[in-house]
């Protein structure tokens, strides 16, 4: 067991989800993710993953705490949602690939040397860019979006990109 493990803790409406990255991989506590799913049975979550799929880590807060919990990969979250499927959980999936799972990877990475993602408001719209070298790069698939922002009148003396 390696350890201890500072967590990352995420909120999505009443519930918490801590994660931790181990090995530069995303692991998020089975307890926790069992709560967010609403699984049955909570404590039985870890016992449905492949071995590959868990382990026990020891997680450490900010007052000195320690606590040993129980904890899935990415590739078991996906199999969780997939296997208590709820319609629901489409939203859950789309938020652990669109905020988690980036937010969390930016927090190993040293600021400034490494591409990082981020957000930003554009014609009503939220479209997802990458912060590199001082500049705002910004995905091929949301260039129409830009484009046609510049046709529209009344989106022309909108904020511009570039004041982010």
């Amino acid at each position: 067991m390696q350890g201890p493990f500072t967590p990352v803790v995420f909120q999505r409406h009443t519930h918490q989800l801590r994660a931790v990255l181990i090995d530069r991989q995303p692991w998020f506590v089975a307890h926790d993710f069992s709560l967010l799913i609403n699984a049955r049975r909570p404590y039985r979550l870890p016992q449905r993953m492949d071995p590959e799929q868990k382990r026990a880590v020891i997680l450490e807060y900010l007052g000195g705490f320690r606590e040993e919990v129980e904890v899935i990969s990415e590739s078991g979250a996906y199999k969780a949602l997939y296997r208590f499927w709820h319609p629901e959980h489409r939203n859950i999936a789309k938020w652990l690939s669109d905020e988690v799972l980036p937010t969390l990877h930016d927090t190993q990475h040293i600021p400034d040397t490494d591409p990082h993602r981020a957000f930003m408001t554009w014609a009503d719209q939220r479209i997802g860019v990458i912060k590199w070298q001082g500049e705002i790069w910004i995905a091929r698939r949301d260039l129409p979006t830009f484009l046609a922002a510049q046709d529209d009148w009344a989106l022309r003396d909108a904020p511009s990109w570039q004041s982010i």
